[in-house]
């Protein structure tokens, strides 16, 4: 595909929204060392992604044009978490896995993408979610035979396009853009998107109640610039917009370093980007994307490698499982080798037991009950860890365990991480409804309002070897 992109004269970029049920779309072509888009148009997303490709193709010299598609930055949520040390083929499960406690929905129902950088110990990462509908509805009923490149936030469109069509546009900084459905929010590093977001207002909010719009504008502004409020420069597009003028003001006046990106007029026309219906909007997003696969950038927070990635890391882990198939046989035979040592003890009891109805003797009946009882205890203290280990694995469903705690004849001490008191409360009931688990309390469940995951403690009797008579 890389080979592809580097000889590839034309290239599209689509927008996807299912929120709003629409792709924008839009074809570039290189043009004398720069580019120009070549045509542009909106489709209903009900029609599929496949018909919106198959149509840019009717207007286009290359059946085999890269395609980038952008998901609407309306419906991705980031999350930022740190990483410890490791070799670079652990990252995609380790970021999964941390990424997927720190987010409200189940694995099953989220596509992740990502961007790492490395710390003083380890890495710093932001990972972006998706919904699986936002994705399945760029991924599924997809047939571009090899062509999609990259499925990406909107937002890398438009920061693709920033330094070639606006004069002195400085990083870091915080993009504001007007848009249709409100204020789409950019902060932008050297690198390229560190984070997106959009303000939901209606061209009749923004009139009628600009107090409110501007309130949510300055929450989210502070939340996307953390320890940098007030130093990131923010920037406005398009700034002769009344609202984005009055919200500069503002910003000012609040202590924020704040300037208008200003057009280079002469580029803007040569790559035929000057339509003034266009400006700031979804189609300006496309054409960014559409020059992405013309380039040999390879973009942050992509789903489709960081599909790839987990693939690969998946691949690895079911080779290392093929390498320990030896040593798992050999615990099964030794936990087979176990149990026919359980029933060869019940065996011998049942056999004392038919001696001990034939006896008169009172002695020896006596020493027969008390080898009985002795064997039987010894049974009885064989606990199954596997079994217990797997109850608690099956009921997790995404919580992170600290520690487990076990000690003959006390209670099962379990100390975990959960993302919210919902996933806590269904962990204690899948637990309480596994065989062998009896008395699950629920001790001392902690809200962290910084990270917003609940700190807990489980205990619990598990058969008899807790404690707890059967």
């Amino acid at each position: 595909m890389e080979q592809e992109k580097k000889t590839a004269q034309q290239a599209m970029g689509l927008v996807i929204s299912t929120g709003a049920g629409k792709i924008w779309a839009a074809m570039v072509r290189r043009r004398n060392g720069s580019f120009e888009r070549t045509y542009q148009a909106t489709f209903e997303l009900a029609e599929g992604v496949d018909n919106a490709v198959k149509r840019l193709l009717e207007h286009s010299d290359d059946p085999q044009a890269p395609v980038v598609i952008g998901l609407d930055s309306s419906q991705l949520r980031y999350v930022d978490i740190s990483l410890p040390p490791v070799e670079s083929g652990l990252l995609p499960q380790l970021i999964r896995t941390q990424a997927e406690a720190r987010l409200p929905l189940d694995s099953d129902r989220l596509q992740l993408a990502w961007r790492v950088s490395a710390a003083a110990q380890g890495y710093e990462c932001t990972v972006a979610a998706a919904r699986w509908d936002a994705a399945e509805a760029a991924l599924g009923r997809l047939s571009l035979n090899g062509r999609l490149f990259a499925l990406v936030p909107d937002a890398v469109g438009f920061a693709h396009l920033m330094p070639r069509i606006f004069a002195a546009a400085r990083r870091p900084c915080i993009v504001l853009r007007r848009r249709t459905d409100g204020i789409a929010m950019i902060r932008l590093d050297e690198a390229g998107v560190v984070r997106s977001a959009v303000i939901h207002a209606e061209p009749s909010d923004i009139l009628e109640r600009p107090v409110l719009v501007m309130q949510d504008l300055q929450i989210e502004l502070e939340s996307m610039a953390e320890k940098q409020a007030r130093q990131i420069l923010v920037t406005i597009w398009p700034g002769d917009d009344p609202f984005l003028h009055r919200a500069a003001e503002a910003l000012k006046r609040d202590g924020w370093p704040v300037e208008a990106l200003t057009p280079d007029r002469d580029a803007m026309k040569q790559a035929r980007l000057d339509d003034a219906q266009d400006a700031g909007g979804h189609l300006l997003d496309a054409s960014g994307l559409a020059l992405l696969g013309l380039t040999e950038t390879e973009p942050a927070f992509d789903f489709m490698r960081s599909r790839q990635l987990s693939q690969t890391a998946q691949d690895a882990a079911l080779h290392r499982k093929k390498r320990l198939r030896t040593v798992a046989a050999i615990a099964v035979l030794a936990v087979l080798s176990l149990a026919v040592g359980y029933w060869s003890l019940l065996l011998e009891t049942q056999q004392l037991r038919r001696e001990l109805e034939v006896q008169v003797d009172g002695v020896k009946a006596q020493t027969i009950l008390q080898q009985q009882a002795y064997q039987e205890a010894v049974a009885r203290a064989r606990v199954d860890m596997i079994a217990l280990l797997e109850a608690i694995q099956d009921s997790r469903d995404g919580i992170l365990l600290d520690s487990i705690e076990f000690e003959q004849g006390k209670p099962v001490k379990l100390v975990a991480v959960a993302g919210g008191y919902e996933q806590v409360y269904g962990f204690q009931k899948r637990l309480e409804d596994k065989d062998g688990v009896n008395q699950v309390r629920l001790i001392d469940p902690r809200l962290d309002e910084r990270t917003r995951q609940v700190r807990f403690t489980l205990q619990f009797h598990y058969q008899h070897f807790t404690g707890l008579k059967p």
